[in-house]
């Protein structure tokens, strides 16, 4: 049993760290939004991969990297602002998504990714449902169950509105069988991330971890969330789809509290 000052040092050195890398993103967030401000995109995604790779973090537990989480995703939408702008001039937002994909490190592409990918897909250029299943499959580039778990959140936060919601099959855009398909994917692989969770460290903290998983469970549920705002999705659809997928994640998990979620 962890005594109290214990927890208040382990409390201490994650505020300690904590405030080391919000200072971090606050220095490259400001450098990114004065390199916008002067046109200079590439020097500005220099520093907007370098403020993201502070969610690298392997220190963080789920509580402080959630801190970190929240303010590097609001500095992301200056860049998302700037990039809407810059297709309204003319800018071509195909290029810079297959620029990104360079981006040295996998957790700062990915973000960069997403956040181009949903520029791309409000400016009209790109296929709706091809870009939504490219950043889907992508994600599963990073497999560390945290750092997965908030991106594949920040995905599911950035394409709220976008997801097709139409029964119309001629729709190039896709039909709302595409957004099912879409959110089923990143919710049985958050399912699985967030399982995993619960191996990660000494068993001798498997309480600790488990409590910080009960903290999580939200991310995983707002995928289950999203369907049901889906207007066209309907009770012999969710019946046939959706509610099997759900049954499936739950028995193949074999975890008990991801299934007693589930199940709620």
């Amino acid at each position: 049993m962890t005594r109290p000052d214990e927890s208040y040092m382990v409390s201490s050195d994650q505020e300690k760290l904590l405030d080391e890398a919000l200072q971090t993103v606050k220095n490259e967030a400001f450098q990114m939004k004065r390199c916008l401000d002067k046109q200079r995109l590439m020097d500005g995604l220099k520093h907007a991969s370098q403020m993201l790779g502070e969610l690298r973090s392997s220190t963080l537990t789920p509580k402080y990297y959630y801190r970190l989480y929240i303010d590097v995703t609001n500095e992301l939408q200056h860049l998302e602002l700037y990039l809407v702008e810059e297709f309204q001039k003319g800018r071509k937002v195909a290029d810079l998504y297959e620029l990104v994909q360079y981006a040295g490190n996998i957790i700062p592409r990915l973000y960069l990714l997403v956040t181009v990918g949903m520029v791309y897909v409000k400016s009209g250029e790109a296929n709706r449902r091809d870009i939504l299943k490219d950043l889907v499959e992508m994600c599963r580039g990073v497999q560390h169950p945290l750092r997965g778990l908030f991106l594949r959140n920040y995905l599911l936060q950035c394409t709220r509105s976008l997801l097709p919601d139409t029964l119309d099959q001629t729709d190039a855009d896709g039909t709302v069988r595409d957004a099912i398909d879409f959110v089923m994917l990143n919710f049985g692989e958050m399912n699985k991330l967030w399982v995993r969770m619960q191996h990660q460290g000494p068993s001798r903290e498997r309480e600790k971890r488990e409590k910080e998983r009960m903290e999580l469970r939200i991310l995983v549920g707002t995928n289950l969330v999203r369907l049901s705002q889906l207007e066209n999705l309907d009770i012999e659809t969710y019946r046939k789809v959706v509610l099997p997928g759900i049954l499936e994640q739950a028995i193949s998990c074999k975890d008990a509290i991801s299934q007693e979620y589930l199940m709620e």
